[in-house]
């Protein structure tokens, strides 16, 4: 088992387990039991997570997509205050044949594990056999205390990533950021476009992201846009300032018969040169679908239509919000 971690096999640690695409609503709320439980234990709270995808080795038949890149997913877990490092688990066919039993032995002989918070319905290795009542009975074999959560409801219905997803690939971005917690987002160096937006006089950032991000629907979104010179974000975020209020097209740009789907964000009342700076757009809220539009002064006007409504979309949501 490879793995990246800061840890020292010394140092006490408690330990949640997962995937955790998206570190939504439900998620955070397992974050905070592990930390609260780390505290008891005087532990340090740590997040085990796998590169790549489990998914993409269990089912390479299907194409994944995921709503956090593994960056995006550190940098979130690390903003919520709730973990003090994280250990990646360089997920391969051999890690995934691994028994419940033989995955944990693994742990605990590299790690002083001290605690597990895992969710109600988790389960670990080969078959899915390490479930909650098997990490328990784990636990009191090797003196680590396991908590298991419920994740928070909304409503009557559970939140998930699947749930966030399917919201997410249909455009609706301000349900979706409700379960998250905290805005979808889209990263990506921005490359060289075909420069019609300059003529339209409306220049946009050409995002190039992860193939296997989710994009939500195309149609045109009220963003904010972070800006950072670095190739990809830093692990505290602290390297992507400041932010612009935008507006994103995402699709092929059909009145000019596109093929290609774009990300493409035009900055509101700013002019900056961003090619090859690295951006991170968060997704506020969807204005409208694509469309086909019958020339060239039809859509400049709608694009001005557009960005008029994103100020007053954005105005009303501060930053801090």
């Amino acid at each position: 088992m490879n793995y990246t971690t800061t840890l020292t096999n010394s140092e006490p640690i408690v330990v949640t387990i997962g995937n955790f695409d998206g570190i939504h609503r439900g998620h955070q709320h397992l974050l905070q039991r592990l930390h609260s439980l780390a505290g008891q234990l005087h532990s340090k709270p740590v997040l085990v997570t796998f590169t790549p995808h489990v998914l993409m080795v269990l089912r390479p038949d299907i194409y994944v997509q995921y709503l956090t890149t593994l960056e995006e997913k550190l940098q979130i877990a690390h903003q919520t205050g709730y973990i003090q490092d994280t250990i990646v688990i360089n997920f391969t066919p051999e890690v995934a044949a691994l028994s419940a039993e033989d995955f944990m032995d693994q742990l605990c002989q590299r790690f002083q594990i001290r605690g597990m918070v895992v969710g109600s319905n988790f389960s670990l290795g080969h078959n899915r056999t390490g479930n909650v009542a098997f990490l328990q009975g784990y636990g009191q074999r090797h003196g680590i205390e396991v908590q298991s959560v419920s994740l928070e409801e909304a409503g009557q219905e559970r939140i998930s990533s699947t749930r966030i997803r399917t919201l997410v690939s249909e455009g609706q971005v301000e349900e979706a950021n409700r379960l998250l917690g905290h805005p979808v987002q889209v990263g990506g160096i921005v490359i060289h476009g075909d420069q019609r937006g300059r003529v339209l006089g409306f220049p946009t950032a050409n995002v190039r992201p992860d193939p296997h991000k989710l994009l939500p629907a195309n149609g045109v979104y009220a963003a904010r846009v972070f800006i950072s010179k670095q190739e990809s974000p830093e692990s505290d975020g602290q390297a992507i300032s400041p932010v612009y209020n935008g507006v994103v097209n995402i699709g092929i740009r059909p009145t000019f018969n596109g093929k290609e789907r774009l990300v493409e964000a035009h900055l509101l009342d700013a002019k900056l040169d961003l090619y090859d700076a690295y951006i991170v757009i968060e997704f506020i809220a969807r204005l409208r679908g694509e469309q086909r539009f019958p020339g060239i002064e039809a859509l400049k006007a709608q694009i001005e239509a557009d960005s008029q409504q994103a100020r007053h979309i954005l105005a009303l949501r501060s930053v801090s919000n």
